[in-house]
């Protein structure tokens, strides 16, 4: 009877080892700590890239940023600091290695597109366009689960410096309205 017993948790916990494994095979889950190591091919604009990912190209939609327009199909979209934000990605990303760090549950958003946070040189690139002011804390499908305070501070101080959007009053208005609907949106979930 004893021996039945402590075969049996053996026994659960490889069911469930075989069921994540189907699971993160399948492409359904990926663990937050999920990791992987590519080569930057091309930078779109701000806050979207194109990296080698397991041997094919692959976008990459930054998480919890939104700069603002530089390659928009209507061009009337496409501003100034748009071209800033797609300039700073240039210069810091193209051609380099970097690590793509998952979030949660979701690898892919809406369009297909990998969605993720890019470590470059150790350093946070998300993070980095919040700290120059070149983004908002985008908080639209939900709050960083691993960056939130930083992300936070990073924009409070952008905002008191007035660096990027923050230095342009219409800038400023329209994001901190966009900023107040994706409250909505995300109290809405709740």
């Amino acid at each position: 009877m004893i021996s039945i017993l402590l075969q049996r948790p053996f026994w659960i916990f490889k069911k469930l080892i075989f069921i994540g494994l189907l699971f993160i095979v399948s492409g359904n889950i990926v663990p937050s700590f999920a990791d992987a190591s590519c080569r930057v091919i091309r930078v779109v604009d701000g806050d979207t890239i194109v990296v080698d990912y397991e041997g094919r190209p692959e976008k990459v939609r930054l998480l919890c940023v939104d700069t603002p327009e530089s390659v928009h199909p209507d061009a009337k979209q496409n501003i100034p600091l748009g071209r800033v934000a797609s300039r700073f990605a240039e210069e810091q990303l193209s051609g380099k290695y970097v690590e793509l760090e998952f979030e949660g549950h979701r690898l892919r958003g809406k369009y297909g597109r990998l969605l993720a946070y890019v470590i470059v040189d150790g350093t946070n690139f998300n993070l980095e366009l919040i700290r120059q002011g070149l983004s908002p804390y985008y908080t639209k499908y939900g709050h960083s689960k691993h960056y939130d305070r930083q992300f936070r501070s990073l924009e409070k101080q952008a905002r008191k410096e007035g660096l990027g959007i923050w230095g342009d009053p219409d800038l400023t208005k329209k994001y901190l309205r966009l900023k107040s609907k994706w409250g909505q949106a995300a109290s809405r979930l709740k």
